[in-house]
C-alpha cells in the first residue's frame, strides 16, 4: 500500500487552495469594488487554513467545521457585491471553485452535512446572482462534482477506518484467546507432569513388588488413578481445595467425578476459585455414594454438583452455581 505523509498532503491541499486566492488577486482590476474582493479573499484563506491545518485526527472538530461553513457563506456574498453584474469572464468567479475546494476538504474530514450545506448555498447564491446563464461559465457544475467526489472519498476512508478497527479488534481478540489457550495448556501440562512425578514412586513400587501391594498402597494407587483422570477430564476444575476435597472423599469411599465441559471458559479465575471453594466445602460433607461435579457450557449456570446414593429417591445434594 502506498502511503502519503499527512504533512505533504496538507501542503499540497493548501497550495491548491492558495491557487484560487491568487486568481482572485490577479483579477482585482475586474471588480467593481476591490475592498469587498479583498475581504472575501482574506476570509477564504482563513477558512482554508482552518479546514486543512486543524489537528489531530481525520475528523474536523465540530467548532472548526461550523466556523469554516459560516466563513464560506460570506465569501460568495462579498464576491457578488465585488463583481460587475454578469461579469463571468476570466477568473472573476474564482470563489466558486475556491469555496467548493474547502467544502470538499470538509467532506473528506467527515462532515458531509456541513459540506453539502455550504455547497448548496454557494450554487444557489451564484445562480441568484447570475441566473442560469452562469451555470456553466462560473464553475458551479465543477463545484458540485468536486464535492461529490470528495464525499465518495470520505465514505471510502470511513469504511476503511472501520474495517481497520474491526481487524485490529479481531487480531487482539485472537491473540488474547491464543495466549489464554497456551497458558491453559501449559498449566494442564504442568499439573499432569506434577501428578506423574508424584505417581512415579508408587509405579516403581508396583513394579518392584510385581503388583503385590498392601491395602494402603492399593488405596494410594486408586487415588492416583482418579487424580490422573481428573487432570484429563476436569481441567478447569483443578483447584487445590477441590483436589484435596476429592482425594479425602475418595478415601472415605465416595465416588467422585470431575467433568469440565467448558463452563468456565469465559469466567475470570477469581470467580472460578470462589465457586470451587464452595464446592469443596460441600464435598467434604459427603460420606457415601457418588458425587458428580460438572462445569457446563451453554447454560444459565456455570457448575452443577449432585450427590447421589443408590437407595435414595432424590439426590442428597444438588447445586447449580
Amino acid at each position: 500500500m502506498i502511503q502519503i505523509p499527512r504533512l505533504a498532503l496538507s501542503l499540497f491541499t493548501l497550495a491548491f487552495g492558495f491557487y484560487h486566492a491568487i486568481l482572485g488577486l490577479t483579477n482585482l482590476a475586474a471588480y467593481s469594488d476591490v475592498g469587498y474582493a479583498l475581504i472575501a479573499i482574506a476570509i477564504y484563506l482563513a477558512a482554508l487554513i482552518a479546514a486543512v491545518a486543524s489537528m489531530p485526527g481525520l475528523r474536523l472538530k465540530n467548532v472548526v467545521a461550523w466556523w469554516v461553513l459560516i466563513a464560506c457563506l460570506f465569501v460568495p456574498l462579498f464576491m457578488s457585491a465585488a463583481i460587475y453584474p454578469n461579469a463571468t469572464y476570466g477568473y472573476t468567479t474564482w470563489h466558486v471553485s475556491g469555496v467548493a475546494t474547502i467544502m470538499a476538504i470538509v467532506a473528506v474530514r467527515q462532515h458531509p452535512y456541513i459540506a453539502w450545506s455550504g455547497t448548496v448555498f454557494l450554487i444557489v447564491q451564484t445562480l441568484i446572482w447570475g441566473g442560469l446563464d452562469v451555470a456553466f461559465s462560473s464553475g458551479v457544475v465543477g463545484a458540485f462534482l468536486l464535492v461529490l467526489a470528495a464525499q465518495a472519498t470520505a465514505t471510502l476512508l470511513a469504511r476503511s477506518a472501520d474495517a481497520a478497527q474491526e481487524f485490529l479488534e479481531q487480531a487482539v481478540a485472537t491473540e488474547a484467546a491464543t495466549a489464554a489457550t497456551t497458558a491453559a495448556r501449559q498449566e494442564r501440562q504442568a499439573r499432569i507432569q506434577e501428578t506423574l512425578a508424584e505417581s512415579l514412586p508408587l509405579l516403581e513400587l508396583i513394579a518392584k513388588r510385581r503388583g503385590k501391594l498392601s491395602a494402603k498402597d492399593r488405596m494410594e494407587a486408586v487415588l492416583k488413578e482418579h487424580e490422573l483422570r481428573d487432570q484429563i477430564r476436569g481441567r478447569a476444575l483443578m483447584n487445590p481445595d477441590l483436589i484435596r476435597a476429592a482425594r479425602s472423599a475418595r478415601s472415605r469411599g465416595v465416588e467422585v467425578q470431575l467433568l469440565d465441559d467448558g463452563g468456565f471458559d469465559d469466567l475470570p479465575q477469581p470467580e472460578i476459585d470462589k465457586l470451587l471453594k464452595r464446592v469443596a466445602r460441600e464435598l467434604n460433607k459427603v460420606n457415601t455414594g457418588k458425587v458428580v461435579i460438572r462445569a457446563s457450557a451453554g447454560e444459565s449456570w456455570r457448575l452443577t454438583m449432585a450427590a447421589l446414593r443408590k437407595d435414595a429417591d432424590r439426590p442428597d445434594l444438588f447445586l447449580r452455581l
